[in-house]
């Protein structure tokens, strides 16, 4: 191309480009924004669904930088609530009540499992928490090694007029550790279930042998903040089916339940290898501002039973007064079937009170396996403290000389003094003697003159009597 040629070729370039500008600016109108709209190009989305940024650091990238400041300070929220302690989502409390009690317990589950005592009180409710209870409280639930149980977190435990009583079930992987709370749950006006009361059980090894000393809320001036009339009957039945005397005898008042008594129910029970049944172990038949009946109703591989505990107020302190357990007796006697051995563990004493009793076989003093049984257990309370001492009385039937049936209740004594020897009792504090047959239970002979096998088997004995 020559110079001539050059010069024409970029004239019309130019010429070009000077009327391509004159008609845009001429021809064109301005684009109106509302005022929440920007000419700022929006970043395109990329492939996660993020908006992009720009290379140099623009608008993209300070929202970012916003939006991460704005992250962070919620976590910080989170983090610190009331008390510097982190803050738990609580779940909705039903404020109309749940449809059965199975709902009202997994709800109460879900808030015990985020193991924050404070969100557990947030959702009961502090009316529903006896002061007393709330720092062994919070130990349990928010314990790292406790942890509700996985086979069942929670079951009822008893049932009255008015109310159900519920229970958390806590394991540990320390077999040694566990723990209980207790729920209990009531009906709405409007035909639903609320949790009315979180209790706990009777601190048991802290239990003296004196009162209630060990149980939560004893100290308190405030009845209604002390272990109530069911709580003191679970306590006193897990005593007797675990063998505990001391605290059994704790829980019992002294002048109305007599110490043979407590260990005479242990003895049947250990007899019958009954357990306290899994399912609704407790039905309260009476309750009263003054007196509550509970039924315990036990299981075995042999059936169930029961026995009646009677309770009354002393002092404040719900207290167990009564013990009736004749269907357990009964139970044990059907399930022993005929025989020339007598059984029933307890006697009363015409003098008054009771005694423990121990029967055997037709001119023998050897005590029964049965009898070796039952003396295992006086051998547990009488090694609670060598200041014990109890009382033996040996007794015969009437067949035979005078002579030779005072030998042998003498040695009917003397053989159960011996086998409590020989599982740790000391000498002294077992005191022997014998009658003959100069105090039969029942007529040896029947008032034809005939004899009387049964009358004479209840009189071929032992009687115990704890003298503490």
């Amino acid at each position: 191309m020559n110079k001539t040629t050059a010069f024409v070729f970029f004239g019309i370039i130019l010429l070009g480009l000077v009327i391509s500008l004159v008609t845009l600016n001429t021809c064109s109108k301005p684009v109106e924004l509302d005022e929440n709209e920007s000419n700022v190009p929006k970043p395109e989305a990329t492939e996660s669904g993020e908006k992009g940024e720009s290379s140099k650091g623009g608008t993209g990238e300070k929202a970012k930088a916003k939006a991460k400041g704005d992250s962070k300070a919620k976590e910080k929220g989170a983090e610190k609530g009331k008390g510097g302690k982190p803050t738990t989502e609580v779940p909705q409390k039903a404020d109309d009540g749940y449809d059965s009690p199975e709902a009202a317990m997994k709800a109460l589950g879900e808030v015990v499992a985020k193991k924050d005592f404070d969100a557990l009180a947030e959702f009961v409710g502090e009316e529903a928490l006896p002061k007393s209870i709330r720092q062994k409280l919070r130990e349990i639930v928010e314990n790292p090694k406790l942890s509700l149980s996985t086979d069942k977190p929670f079951s009822e435990i008893s049932k009255s007029a008015d109310s159900v009583r519920w229970v958390l079930n806590f394991e540990s992987d320390d077999p040694e550790l566990s723990a209980e709370v207790y729920a209990d749950l009531a009906e709405t006006e409007g035909k639903k279930t609320a949790i009315s009361r979180i209790r706990l059980p009777i601190d048991i090894a802290a239990m003296g042998n004196k009162g209630q000393a060990g149980t939560p809320g004893a100290a308190s001036t405030d009845h209604s903040d002390r272990p109530d009339a069911v709580t003191v009957a679970h306590a006193f039945s897990r005593a007797i089916v675990e063998r505990d005397f001391e605290t059994a005898r704790a829980l019992a008042d002294s002048e109305s339940v007599t110490d043979e008594r407590v260990a005479a129910l242990m003895i049947a029970i250990e007899e019958g290898k009954f357990q306290l049944k899994d399912d609704r172990p407790f039905v309260v038949t009476l309750s009263r501002e003054d007196i509550t009946w509970v039924l315990s109703r036990l299981q075995s591989e042999g059936g169930a039973s029961e026995f009646a505990v009677e309770l009354g107020q002393i002092d404040g302190d719900w207290k167990v007064n009564g013990l009736t357990f004749s269907k357990v007796l009964s139970a044990l006697a059907q399930a022993a079937g005929g025989g020339d051995v007598a059984y029933s563990p307890i006697v009363e004493d015409p003098a008054g009170g009771d005694s423990l009793v121990l029967y055997f076989e037709f001119d023998e003093a050897n005590v029964t396996s049965r009898g070796n049984r039952q003396l295992a257990i006086v051998a547990d309370i009488l090694s609670q403290g060598e200041d014990r001492v109890i009382r033996i009385n040996g007794h015969a039937d009437a067949l035979g000389s005078d002579d030779y049936n005072a030998n042998l209740s003498n040695q009917r004594a003397n053989s159960i003094r011996e086998a409590l020897i020989s599982m740790g009792v000391s000498p002294e504090q077992v005191v022997t003697e014998g009658f003959g047959s100069t105090k039969p239970r029942r007529p040896n002979f029947n008032p034809d003159g005939s004899d009387n096998p049964t009358g004479r088997s209840e009189n071929r004995r032992a009687e115990v009597y704890l003298d503490f």
